[in-house]
């Protein structure tokens, strides 16, 4: 499985006489064989009440699996034209899910749990079918994210038991490739190690630091689903302004930005003046004429003055 300029995410042993397509009927074969995906599907509780407002993730704990298959998926597959049957754990998927989701990189303590389900179904005709369905949960002090996402396997009925046993075969020795991962943790150490405040690193960072984990995640399962699931949109975006404006002036945020590159940042609020060097760290002072570029103690570094944003 390749990415979109050919970088290896994963390898995977499926059969060769299945085909592969990049399509919400990922892959084909003989007997009628298919494979269905279907998209993503993200929640997020933020236990704070004064942050359940403005975030465009529909606000919803996680329930326990038996109520989700009620809630969700029975609705969703009579919709799709299954009759749900029965449903049970996959270990041996949950494993590799749960392995892959602690590779990644997190600022705060991060409770990750990986969960997956085979969920049998019957279509119109009595034939059976399929369904392979995915949960991630990933909870912190502060606020809980969760998805999950579905595909459902159908073919004809004489060939359906082997080929079931093939697809779970086949995930269950899905190997990732180490070198995006440790790419993608590179970058967000790098990036979160900037300008933070403590607190905007624990409250701000943290969701954005999920919401970029949560991006990177869907993009590499993207050339997997080509295979096996489906490719995955990005979702989530920031909080409106509003809110953004809410928590900068409970705690005493100050907006702004390096003239020379017009990179904006947020630093602590009372000073007079604000300095950063090219490693990210910034000073900031309440004097009017002090500048750590002529200061012997800052061991001769170059800082570029910060401009306040009003």
């Amino acid at each position: 499985m390749r990415d979109d300029k050919g970088g290896l995410l994963a390898t995977i042993p499926l059969p060769g006489s299945w085909k592969i397509h990049n399509s919400k009927v990922s892959i084909t074969g003989p007997d009628n064989i298919r494979c269905t995906d279907y998209p993503l599907q993200s929640f997020v509780m933020n236990y704070d009440p004064y942050m359940q407002y403005g975030s465009p993730t529909p606000m919803r704990a996680m329930p326990d699996t038996d109520q989700l298959i009620r809630e969700d998926i029975i609705p969703f597959a009579a919709q799709e034209g299954f009759r749900y049957v029965q449903h049970y754990e996959l270990p041996d998927l949950a494993r590799i899910d749960k392995w892959y989701n602690a590779q990644y990189y997190s600022i705060t303590p991060v409770d990750k749990h990986s969960n997956v389900y085979g969920i049998d179904l019957k279509d119109s005709k009595g034939d059976p079918a399929f369904m392979i369905m995915h949960i991630q949960k990933n909870e912190t002090q502060d606020m809980q994210m969760w998805y999950y996402y579905t595909s459902i396997l159908q073919s004809d009925k004489n060939a359906f038991d082997r080929a079931k046993k093939q697809l779970l075969f086949s995930l269950s020795n899905l190997r990732y490739n180490l070198e995006p991962i440790m790419a993608y943790n590179r970058a967000e150490a790098q990036r979160i190690g900037q300008s933070w405040t403590a607190f905007n690193q624990r409250l701000a960072t943290n969701q954005a630091a999920f919401e970029a984990q949560q991006r990177t995640h869907i993009n590499t399962v993207n050339g997997v689903n080509n295979a096996i699931m489906s490719s995955w949109e990005a979702k989530n975006k920031a909080m409106d302004n509003n809110q953004t404006q809410f928590i900068d002036n409970i705690y005493e945020n100050r907006n702004v930005i390096n003239s020379e590159t017009g990179e904006k940042y947020k630093v602590a609020d009372g000073y007079n003046r604000y300095w950063m060097n090219s490693d990210g760290q910034y000073i900031a002072t309440e004097l009017q004429n002090y500048n750590p570029n002529t200061d012997e103690n800052m061991n001769r570094q170059k800082w570029q003055e910060l401009q306040k944003i009003k």
